[in-house]
C-alpha cells in the first residue's frame, strides 16, 4: 500500500529511493549508483555523448559497466574526468569495498580491444578509465615499471603507453566541490553530507538508485540526519521518496516522531500529500491536542475576518496574513471583540501593528 498520493502529477520531485532507517543486510547495489553518478558528472555535456550501462560485449555475461560515446567526434569535454574521453569511453567502476588489482586493469583493457574488435572501431578513438574508491598502489607501482603514470588533477592519474588512453579515478582524492556525485559513493558520509546529496538530487531525473545506494551505505549518517529538526520541505522530500515502496511505514513513523513540528506544518499545509489511514491515525494520536489548537485558532481568526469584512468589505492582504497567523487564544478572544468595536478598517490595522 502506497505511504502517499499525490493529486498533482507534477510534481517536481521524482525520487523513488527506499529511503532505510534500518537497511535490510543485503549486498548494496554500487554499480547502478555509479551509472548515475557519472552521468551527472558529465551534465554539461551530455547532449554530446550517449551513456550505455551495463553493455553487453558478447552474448556471454561479459558486459562494459559504463559505455560513454561521443555523439560528435569533434566534442571537447571539460569536465576533470572527461578530458581524456575519445570517441569510445570504456568505464570499469569497483566498488568501495573491491580489491583491486593488475588483473582487475588487464581486464578493463581487454574490453576496449574487444569492443574496438566486435564494433570494428579505431582503437586509437578508445578511453578507458577505472573508477576507484581508494589509491591501488601496488597497482600503480606494477604500471610505472610498464608505462607512464601522471597524477594529472587531484584524483585523476593517467597511464601513458597503453594501447588506449588510460585514467585511474581514485574517488576519494577528486574535490569534492567539482564531483560530488562520485566522491559520495562511500560508507562514511556525514549526516550533513548525506543532507546535500538529498537536496543535489532535487529536479534531476534517473537518481533513485544513486539516493538508495548512498543512503542504504550510510546507515549512522541517515539516523543522525533525520533525528534532527527537519524542515517541512525536507519532510516532504523524504515522504515522496517513499512513493510506491513496500514496508516503509515504521521509516515514515519514525520521521513523523522525530520531527514533530516540522510534519505538522507539512500536514496543515500540504492539501495534496495524504498519510495512509494507518499512519493518519498515529500521527492524530499522537498529535490531537495540537491539531485541536490548531484547530481552533483557525477558527477564531476566520471569524475575525469575517466581522472585519461585514463591517468594513475589505480586508488588507497583509492584514489577513497577520491574523491568520495568531495562535494566543486570549489574544484572539480580544481581537475578535475589538473587531467588532472599532471605529475603522484603518483603526484595527493600527492597532494591531
Amino acid at each position: 500500500m502506497p505511504i502517499l498520493r499525490f493529486s498533482d502529477a507534477s510534481e517536481p520531485l521524482e525520487i523513488t529511493a527506499q529511503i532505510c532507517y534500518n537497511p535490510p543486510m543485503v549486498r548494496t547495489s554500487w554499480h547502478p549508483a555509479f551509472a548515475q553518478a557519472i552521468e551527472n558528472e558529465l551534465d554539461e555535456s551530455k547532449n554530446a555523448l550517449t551513456f550505455e550501462t551495463e553493455h553487453q560485449l558478447t552474448t556471454e555475461p561479459l558486459r562494459i559497466d559504463v559505455l560513454i560515446i561521443k555523439k560528435k567526434r569533434n566534442v571537447v569535454i571539460k569536465k576533470n574526468i572527461g578530458q581524456i574521453f575519445r570517441v569510445f569511453n570504456i568505464i570499469e567502476y569497483k566498488r568501495p569495498d573491491d580489491h583491486v588489482t593488475v588483473e582487475v586493469y588487464h581486464k578493463t583493457q581487454c574490453y576496449s580491444r574487444l569492443y574496438a574488435s566486435l564494433n570494428k572501431v579505431n582503437i586509437n578513438e578508445m578511453s578507458v578509465t577505472l573508477s576507484v574508491a581508494q589509491i591501488p598502489q601496488k597497482l600503480l607501482a606494477f604500471l610505472k615499471k610498464q608505462y607512464t603514470v601522471k597524477n594529472v588533477q587531484p584524483g585523476i592519474y593517467y597511464v601513458e603507453g597503453d594501447t588506449s588512453p588510460t585514467q585511474i579515478l581514485v574517488s576519494t582524492e577528486l574535490p569534492e566541490d567539482e564531483n560530488v556525485w562520485l566522491t559520495s559513493l562511500r560508507k562514511d558520509l556525514t549526516a550533513e553530507q548525506v543532507s546535500r546529496i538529498l537536496l543535489a538530487t532535487k529536479n534531476r531525473a534517473s537518481t533513485d538508485a544513486y539516493v538508495y545506494t548512498v543512503i542504504e551505505a550510510n546507515p549512522k549518517a541517515v539516523k543522525e540526519l533525520y533525528m534532527k529538526r527537519l524542515t517541512a520541505e525536507q519532510v516532504s522530500r523524504i515522504l515522496l521518496a517513499t512513493k510506491n515502496r513496500a514496508s516503509t511505514d515504521a521509516y515514515v513513523y519514525t520521521v513523523i516522531e522525530a520531527n514533530p513540528k516540522a510534519v505538522k506544518e507539512l500536514y496543515m499545509k500540504r492539501k495534496d500529500i495524504f498519510l495512509t489511514e494507518e499512519l493518519d491515525a498515529i500521527f492524530r494520536k499522537r498529535n490531537s491536542a495540537a491539531l485541536i489548537a490548531e484547530g481552533k485558532a483557525e477558527a477564531k481568526a476566520e471569524a475575525i475576518l469575517i466581522v472585519l469584512r461585514e463591517r468594513f468589505k475589505k480586508v488588507p492582504k497583509a492584514t489577513e496574513n497577520a491574523i491568520r497567523q495568531l495562535r494566543d487564544p486570549v489574544a484572539l478572544d480580544s481581537w475578535t471583540a475589538y473587531a467588532a468595536s472599532c471605529q475603522s478598517m484603518d483603526e484595527f490595522v493600527a492597532a494591531l501593528k
